[in-house]
């Protein structure tokens, strides 16, 4: 504190918090077609037509002239991609190189992966233009404890003149089955190793691979580091890696963006892609981050996870619920160009026209509906802030959305159902399409202003019907004009301080062997920075001098000490009030954009102080470890006498 001014002193932190925004507010009451295979959903060429063939007992095999998907019957797995001089482009030494998963448990179990391997084969519906397969297996008690408690129903199609699989699955639990938890459901890919060693998740993030032997620790190529998913290069094929860290959380990617990624094989100029063309059935909103290509060489489609998130995500699946869920479809989109930039170019050309063609409308399950089958809400979103502007704000590039009924900003954690999200333009408007008939609240959230908003009623979506819900207006929290504001209320921590990454441990995670700005926290060990550079005291910030962007660390962490042993540390925000109303109370609003095992206090003026707030233990996201700039976002409300002055 300088010049005897009033201070808050924020500390106790037992492991690590994001911290989003701090706001004090004052008394107001006391209250290029070349060489490509490109194809287009519905395009017709002059190709031969789909064809299915089944071969001995074991296998399916589906070939439309640009690809050939072997699958292994009735398990569904696929085995084998053949595509232009590829004999394989998945990993034929391992036996699971192209499937399905959940990892589940009953309580107080241990968790185990089920492969959702299929018990029957049908073909749904085979034309020459058009083959769509399953693989299925029933439930029972006689199985309680051996696979996850689902009806699974595993489809692929693969179209004429169309060089790729769309792949879905319908899951199902009935009334009375025990209650499990579910915390993860994906589709895997393990690539040919020998082949693809160049990986691109997006325009900036786009680089060579280190190989699965590089990562071996076992042989001396590489060094363990503090979290078992990540190793330090000491000795990699290609000499450009070595020293740096590969951790595969460094390549995870918001929801919202992760529409296309995937591995090109350099020599043989092949490019395999996982594009989604919907978030629906993903689960926790556009904001959710999880995994997508990482060292294998391997491809995700992650459906839900724990990632980013952690348990307040409720993966339990209660005995008297029952639930069904349509998983994707997603398009393993497969092409070849004389360039990586025309093999990017084309994979995101090829994801506009997914995201343009959905919902299919050669899907055969009566669990997915199509165009005709869904509806759209639709209106205008606007912000009423009255310590801002005396009228309403356009809610401009607002986040809105319908997710199953719940409170405000329940959408960040729910995960069962189905979320459907758009972003308004300048003036609020906005249009949510193509919506599952069912009951949703309507939600949204606007980067600037704090806290979630919530439709004062739940809305019912039935086929072929439009709904506008005309002018909405949110009132953010208030019982005050701010008297000072640290950071933006944008639900990440992107604007603080982000140091410099340990040069031991740097990593490049673009192809021109830079880092971009907004890539900054996407690196290892940057939580031992602040121990760097706070090796004794903490971080004190005077609000009015200090700058947050320069000298507000991103992320409030313990002070590593060595031996293993961390400690609590203490920030001070300094502030001078000219005056001091006396008559009413003074409003703390803290957002905290992530939090992992933590305990915030907040104390006034006296260090030692009984503290005022304490947010109790909170937080499983685990974000700062894996590089992420936000996780679950947390707003906490403190009502304050008059500061002692």
């Amino acid at each position: 504190m300088e010049n005897g001014a009033p201070g808050v002193k924020v500390g106790r932190v037992m492991t690590q918090v994001f911290v989003l925004v701090f706001l004090l507010q004052s008394v107001h009451s006391r209250t290029s077609r070349n060489n490509l295979n490109i194809a287009k959903p519905g395009q017709k060429f002059a190709s031969p037509p789909v064809t299915l063939k089944k071969v001995g007992h074991d296998k399916v095999v589906v070939d439309n002239g640009i690809i050939q998907v072997t699958f292994s019957s009735p398990q569904g797995l696929i085995t084998g991609i053949k595509y232009n001089e590829f004999d394989n482009v998945l990993n034929d030494k391992i036996k699971n190189r192209g499937y399905w998963d959940v990892v589940w448990y009953e309580s107080g179990e241990t968790p185990v992966t089920d492969f959702l391997v299929g018990k029957e084969f049908d073909v749904v519906n085979q034309t020459s233009e058009h083959v769509e397969i399953s693989f299925s297996r029933k439930w029972d008690i006689s199985q309680r404890g051996s696979i996850a408690p689902l009806n699974v129903d595993k489809r692929y199609i693969i179209r004429r003149g169309v060089s790729g699989v769309y792949m879905y699955a319908v899951l199902e639990r009935l009334k009375g089955w025990p209650d499990v938890d579910m915390d993860q459901t994906r589709i895997v890919f393990k690539l040919n190793t020998t082949k693809f060693d160049f990986m691109a998740i997006s325009d900036s993030r786009q680089k060579i691979m280190p190989s699965a032997t590089d990562r071996d620790i076992t042989n001396g190529r590489a060094s363990p580091l503090a979290y078992k998913e990540a190793v330090r290069l000491i000795n990699p094929e290609n000499h450009i890696l070595k020293g740096q860290v590969d951790d595969k959380y460094m390549y995870s990617m918001e929801d919202k963006d992760n529409k296309v990624h995937g591995w090109i094989s350099s020599d043989q100029s092949v490019g395999f892609w996982m594009i989604t063309p919907s978030d629906e059935f993903r689960a926790c909103g556009p904001v959710k981050q999880d995994l997508s290509s990482h060292v294998g060489p391997t491809t995700l489609s992650m459906f839900t996870s724990l990632h980013y998130a952690g348990k307040e995500m409720n993966t339990t699946y209660i005995s008297k619920e029952p639930w069904k869920k349509v998983f994707g479809p997603v398009f393993v989109y497969l092409n070849s160009a004389s360039s990586r930039n025309l093999l990017w170019t084309d994979a995101k050309r090829q994801m506009v026209v997914e995201v343009q063609s959905w919902p299919y409308d050669f899907v055969k399950s009566a669990d997915y509906p199509l165009h005709h089958q869904r509806g759209t809400v639709k209106g205008q979103f606007f912000v009423l802030d009255r310590y801002n502007s005396k009228s309403r704000l356009f809610g401009k590039f607002a986040f809105v959305g319908l997710a199953k009924p719940g409170e405000a900003g329940s959408w960040q954690t729910e995960n069962k159902g189905y979320q459907f999200w758009t972003k308004a333009d300048k003036m609020g408007m906005f249009t949510i399409a193509n919506v599952r008939p069912g009951t949703y609240s309507l939600y949204a959230w606007v980067s600037g202003f704090i806290g979630d908003y919530i439709y004062e009623r739940d809305i019912t979506i039935t086929p072929g019907r439009e709904i506008n819900v005309g002018s909405i207006t949110y009132e953010p929290p208030r019982s005050g004009s701010t008297l000072w504001e640290i950071g933006e209320p944008d639900r990440t921590a992107a604007e603080f301080f982000i140091p410099d990454q340990d040069p031991t441990l740097l990593t490049k995670l673009s192809l021109n062997d830079s880092n971009l700005p907004q890539d900054r926290f996407r690196q290892y060990g940057l939580w031992d920075r602040y121990s760097v550079l706070y090796p004794r005291k903490d971080l004190v910030y005077i609000v009015g001098v200090s700058d947050y962007k320069k000298e507000w660390f991103y992320a409030h962490l313990t002070r590593n000490a060595g031996k293993g042993i961390y400690q609590a540390t203490t920030w001070q925000i300094v502030f001078n009030l000219k005056t001091v109303t006396q008559t009413g109370n003074y409003t703390l609003r803290i957002a905290l954009a992530a939090a992992t095992t933590a305990n915030l206090f907040v104390r006034i003026n006296e260090a030692n102080s009984k503290p005022i707030f304490m947010t109790g233990l909170i937080g499983q996201d685990n974000a700062i470890a894996r590089h992420g700039i936000h996780g679950v976002m947390y707003d906490y409300l403190r009502l304050e006498s008059p500061p002692r002055v």
